[in-house]
Parts: C-alpha cells; structure tokens; sequence
C-alpha cells in the first residue's frame, strides 16, 4: 500500500512538470513569421542566433559581439496618413497572397528589401517575394518552385555599424562584416544565416560566374600530351623513336590503312598513346588523363592499333636479307673470324602471372628463371637488325625445341654461319651445309681444361655474340615487356612483334668504328677481352 502510494506521488510531480513545460513553450511561441510566401525567416530563429556562440568572436554571443544579425522583422506601415496607407496597399500588392489582410503584428524580414530596410528610395518589399503574379499564370499547373543558392553581398561594419573594428592576433585591423542581401534571384527564400568563413577566407568562396557555364559553349579538351608538340628528347623518352622516325611510322601506317579509325583523337596521338603503353608501360587510366579521354576509349584504341601495328612489322620492317645484303651490312669485326655469319641467336623470357589453370602453369614455370615465362627466339643480323622473331612458348621449353618448331630453320641456305649460346645444341637439326658456331665444351676433357685454340675462339664468338644480348637489353627497355605480364592479355604475340620492330626503326646497334678498333686490339692481344659497345 505504502509503495502504490510513493508511486503516485511520483505520477503527480511528473505530471505538474510536463503541465509547466507546456505552458513555458505556449508562453514562447513561434515569434513573428514574414509574410511572404515560403520565406522560413522568424523572431524566434533569431532569439536561437542572438543565444548562440559567434564564431569569430567566441565565447561571447551574438547578442554582445560586434557583428551584425543576418535579418531584422519590419511591420508594415499603419494608416496614420495617406503616404503610409498607400505603401501598406503596395505592400500587400508585392507580397500577393490570396485573401490576405495583415494585422498589427505581421512582418516582413529585411532579406525582400532591397537596401536591407524599407527606404525612401525603395519602400517597398520586391526581392524574392515567392512566386509569379497570379495575373501571369497559365490555366495549367505551374511549374514546381526551385530553390537557388543566394547571392549575399558582404558590406563592412565601418559602414554599418559605425566602423567598429577589432584587431586579428598578428595585429592587423579587420573590419567585422555583416550579410546584406541584394539583387536575390531566387524564387523562394530561405533562412539568411551568415557564414564567416567565407568572409573570413577567400579560398572558401566559390565564384558562381566560374561555376555556371552557358548552354552551348562546350569546347573538347585538349589532350595534355600531344605528338605535335613533343621535342625530340620527350618523344624517344615516350616512344623508344625519334621524331623523324615516328611521323615516317605514322605515314606509312595511314597508307596501309583499310578502315579509317573512329576516335575522337587524331591518328598521331593515338599512335603515340599505344607507343607510351608499351614503351613506359603507362596505366590505363594514367593515359585516359593524359589525353582527356575516357579508359574504355583508350582500350579500343589500344585494341585496334596492336595488331595492325604487328602486321606492318612482320610485313615491313622484320624481314630476313639477302646474302648480298648480308655482305654489305656485315661489320668489319666478323670479317676476319666469321665472314659468313647470317645471324646470332638467343632465347628471351618474359614474366607472366601464374595461370590458374594447373597444366599451363606446369608448361609455363621456367626452371632458370624461377618464375612463369612466355620464351621467344630472338634473332638478329651481324649489325645488330632484328630479322626473326618465333612465337612464344612456354618457358619450360628448351631452346633447342624452340629453335625446331618455330620455322627458324627454315630461312637458313646452305653456307650460312649461325652464332649461337652453349644451349643450342643444334647441330644435327639444321640443314646441310649450315654451319653452327658456339663455345666450347670441357665435358670430356682432361682436368676440365680447353686447349689453347679452343679459348681463343670461345673468346672470338662471345665477342660478337655479345650484340644478341645487347639487342635483348633494348627490347626489353619497352617496359610492357619488363613487367610481369597479366594472363588476362590475350596479344602478348603482336605486341611482343611490335616492340620488336620498333627497335629496328631506332638507331644502328653496332657503333662501326669502336668495332674496328676492338677487332683490330683483339687480334693483336693473346689474352683478349670481351667486345662491348655502349648504346
């Protein structure tokens, strides 16, 4: 009984609370509202904004502080003469609100007027007063109303408020500023609250004149990079060519051109976008900015130059010379030991991801280079000109399988010398009357030791074998071909071609005159060194 009775005590005080705070919010109301269609400006919001901390000026609020309150409430103006009864009609006019009739306490907010307050000049309320006339409507349904962000005009409190001014830490005078609206274009108002940031600081401030743009003044962008402005030293940094180079490659691609490419770029740039992916292996969405274009266009692009740039290489520009040929372009320093060199072979690999699928990872995974591979034979001219490249097996391949399957044999005569490594053994492939040349074995031999003429011309082949390394070297200064390879490419074959002939359009590999003047040393040196030319 004792417990029901502390219950209801309880019950009782709750209830007189509650009835007090009732009475408190009823006693405080809304405060004076503007009378203009969808304006949300009241007192009570400004009795919030007059309580509330300043920003620039805290801890003091607004109420004390020297900056100015965002909208003040004017009544309209009383009959007491003909001059005031006639502004109250025009008023009411402006404001334009079906059957209304104001009373002694309606207001209008200081944000409809144009100088902020009603003026001898301009008495009246005309900014932002809602909608159109109902005189103006059609007998349709009226369009929907929109709200537009507001332009504020910020005035100084020198000028306002009597130039008070305060001083900011680094002891500079600083005029505290204040909101006047002005010359609104909005169709419906909303609450005026001031920003002091973006009095305060101008990098905050967004100009709408930069921010809007008229219909119809859209112009196309212009790539950042472009293959008519590039200097010689930018364009064999992005291409591997020189600018003579490259606008021959790109006259003669045009010619040989069935279908004329439709992107929105011209064929020298797009050329150049295919050139910078395989030369500094450039994402595709780096190159998408570059030339302001979008990632799916830059993968069509790269989709259809990669095997037409292929087919122009094998066609053109990869080719197996002639014996006269041959002769002619042969440099001194295979004269004196292998006059009928045809070319110098070697294998390279190239890093690809490791396939998911277990028998193609067992066909790819290179013993030598502990990793999976693609592998292709390389083949090149005594001067250093790329004449064959196979297509690319596996690296469990050996180079001897390589060397059968992918037709190399097939473009050697009789009387030829093949340059190759210790691990083409080969020998009894190739066709009669090919003569196969490289270095000496010491399996078999007693104490593992070569004789004397087996050195010197173990030393002899790997000074001019050397130059297959060296054009591997260049190849693989096209990074698409240095990085490791996503399974997901499917022409690996063509861009392989295409990098290929790229280095035949760059400049001769062999230096011919310190060629001459190692060959000349090493005849006349017992112990010899090995030749190396720098690029």
């Amino acid at each position: 009984m004792r417990i029901e009775l502390q219950f209801q005590a309880f019950i009782g005080i709750l209830e007189n609370i509650m009835a007090k705070e009732s009475t408190k919010k009823n006693n405080e109301g809304l405060g004076k509202h503007c009378v203009v269609v969808g304006c949300k400006n009241t007192s009570k919001k400004l009795r919030k904004w007059k309580l509330a901390t300043c920003e620039l000026h805290a801890p003091e609020t607004h109420e004390y502080c020297v900056c100015l309150q965002p909208y003040k409430m004017h009544r309209f103006p009383n009959c007491s003469n003909a001059n005031s009864a006639a502004n109250r009609k025009q008023w009411v006019r402006n404001i334009n609100r079906k059957d209304f009739r104001p009373s002694k306490y309606s207001t209008v907010c200081s944000v409809h007027f144009e100088e902020g307050k009603p003026t001898s000049a301009h008495p009246y309320p005309t900014v932002a007063m809602g909608y159109i006339p109902y005189k103006q409507l059609s007998r349709g349904r009226p369009p929907p109303r929109r709200r537009v962000s507001t332009a504020t005009k910020a005035v100084t409190v020198q000028e306002k408020a009597g130039g008070v001014a305060n001083m900011s830490p680094h002891g500079v005078e600083r005029t505290s500023t204040c909101v006047q609206t002005a010359g609104l274009e909005t169709k419906d108002a909303s609450v005026q609250w001031y920003d002091a940031r973006v009095a305060d600081h101008t990098y905050a401030h967004v100009n709408p004149i930069t921010k809007s743009k008229a219909k119809g003044t859209q112009t196309v962008k212009a790539p950042e990079v472009s293959a008519v402005n590039l200097q010689e030293s930018d364009m064999k940094f992005y291409t591997g060519l020189s600018v003579r180079s490259f606008w021959a490659l790109v006259n003669a691609l045009v010619v040989t051109l069935t279908t004329t490419p439709k992107f929105q770029l011209p064929v020298p740039d797009q050329l150049l976008l295919v050139l910078m992916r395989l030369r500094i292996a450039l994402m595709i969405w780096d190159l998408g900015v570059r030339f302001k274009v979008s990632r799916s266009t830059v993968c069509d692009i790269i989709s259809f130059w990669v095997p037409r740039l292929a087919t122009f290489m094998r066609e053109n520009v990869i080719f197996w010379p002639s014996r006269d040929t041959l002769a002619r372009i042969r440099p001194k320093c295979f004269e004196s030991c292998h006059p009928k060199a045809t070319c110098i072979i070697d294998c390279t690999e190239i890093f690809v991801q490791r396939p998911k699928n277990l028998r193609k990872r067992a066909q790819t995974y290179s013993n030598y280079k502990h990793h999976n591979t693609y592998k292709a034979l390389y083949c090149i001219a005594p001067n250093g000109l790329v004449t064959y490249v196979s297509k690319l097996f596996g690296g469990r391949a050996s180079d001897t399988f390589i060397s059968q399957n992918s037709g190399f044999l097939d473009h050697l005569l009789p009387g030829d010398e093949v340059l190759a490594d210790r691990a083409f053994t080969i020998e009894d492939i190739l066709p009669h009357g090919v003569k196969l040349s490289i270095p000496a074995f010491t399996r078999g031999l007693k104490d593992r030791r070569l004789p004397e003429e087996s050195v010197t011309e173990t030393r002899r082949i790997a000074n001019v074998r050397i130059h297959v390394e060296r054009a591997i070297r260049r190849l693989k200064c096209f990074k698409i071909l240095a990085n490791i390879i996503p399974m997901r490419v499917k022409n690996v074959d063509d861009i392989l071609i295409t990098c290929a002939g790229l280095c035949n359009l760059q400049p001769c590999l062999i230096n011919e005159d310190r060629a001459q003047e190692t060959s000349d040393s090493d005849s006349n040196d017992e112990e010899g060194n090995v030749f190396s030319v720098e690029e």
